[in-house]
């Protein structure tokens, strides 16, 4: 599915904006690495939009090929560029002295025009960029300037479905597998978040001993066999999850709720809790996208005693009768009944 709307650019069809597609052209051009010869302009051009030149380098010096640039803006109609539109291309790239044709379409060509340009007898080259080749070279690092000169509401929509960590740090968000050392945060996210917790007596106070992030699968059954002994036991969170930022400052409210009805963590597991915040917050501060948000109705669905939003260690006092079912999804969540109100417009 195209990301970026061509219909954003003016039709060519009137008005005092009907040569952005032009001027789209000569700036996409340029970025791709063809000099302009003979830029956009308004009158008789004798078939022409612009002229470029390209310079091939080659072993014993460098050869340099002008183009005869022909723009087709149809995407607000939605039709293929015809041979109808594009006629005496042969003339045209003789009359400018050009040695190729370069068309450059919002849309497509037609299969006639296709196999017209396809030909294999042509005396001259033929390159045509329509929307999906163009949409690749701008979604580049160094065309996503230009994207957002000429399609700024559609790159704004892509920019929120395709969230970056904001630049709030000196240096980069750095979450490692505590097993195998793979980043857990690049490319994709990736792994869970294990905690810990002992199996306290009624109204004592509950210890967190180990908090650590890892790859699933291997590495978790190798950490978990590190860990595991008689009195505690481990719940988890994936992180991805936790990147969505409701899930994130739920989680963060249940270490603050623990932290305040008195259960205890040990220096290497708060100091562990506080560095996974301060990695992930990068990836959270921004604007929840659509996929996140059905992420969190789906959590949300679930009761807290059965693994919903939250820490899935709760689910352990449940079991053993310390709370009600009411209080633990409170406990849960980390958010009272009217707290959560508050919050009902994110989810």
């Amino acid at each position: 599915m195209p990301i970026l709307d061509f219909k954003e650019i003016s039709p060519a069809t009137g008005g005092a904006a009907r040569d952005q597609f032009e001027l789209f052209t000569r700036e996409f051009l340029d970025l791709v690495g063809f000099k302009i010869v003979i830029d956009p302009d308004r009158g008789a051009d004798a078939g022409r939009d612009l002229i470029v030149e390209e310079i091939r380098a080659g072993v014993i010096g460098e050869t340099r090929v002008k183009w005869l640039v022909s723009c087709k803006h149809k995407a607000h109609s939605g039709g293929s560029v015809t041979p109808e539109d594009e006629q005496d291309i042969h003339d045209r790239v003789r009359t400018h002295k050009c040695s190729g044709f370069l068309a450059v379409y919002s849309t497509v060509p037609s299969s006639g025009l296709a196999t017209k340009l396809n030909a294999p007898d042509l005396p001259f080259e033929v390159q045509i960029f329509d929307q999906e080749k163009i949409e690749r070279y701008l979604l580049t690092s160094s065309g996503i300037k230009l994207a957002k000169r000429f399609f700024p509401a559609s790159l704004a929509r892509w920019n929120k479905e395709h969230p970056s960590a904001a630049k709030i740090f000196g240096e980069g968000s750095q979450l490692s597998c505590c097993y195998c050392n793979k980043n857990l945060l690049l490319p994709k996210p990736h792994g869970i978040i294990v905690v810990w917790s002992s199996l306290s007596a009624a109204e004592k106070p509950r210890t967190t001993e180990h908090v650590y992030w890892c790859c699933k699968g291997l590495c978790d059954r190798a950490l978990k066999e590190r860990y595991r002994r008689r009195g505690i036991i481990d719940g988890w969170e994936d992180i991805p999850d936790l990147m969505a930022p409701i899930a994130y400052i739920r989680w963060a409210i249940v270490i603050i709720n623990q932290l305040q009805r008195g259960d205890r963590f040990t220096d290497d597991a708060i100091e562990s809790v506080k560095s996974f915040l301060l990695n992930l917050f990068p990836f959270v501060a921004r604007d929840m996208t659509e996929s996140e948000r059905e992420r969190i109705s789906q959590l949300a669905a679930i009761p807290s005693y059965l693994g919903g939003v939250g820490l899935r260690i709760a689910a352990v006092e449940y079991a053993k009768g310390e709370a009600s079912v009411a209080r633990m999804s409170e406990a849960k969540s980390g958010i009272s009944l009217s707290a959560r109100r508050s919050l009902a417009d994110y989810v």
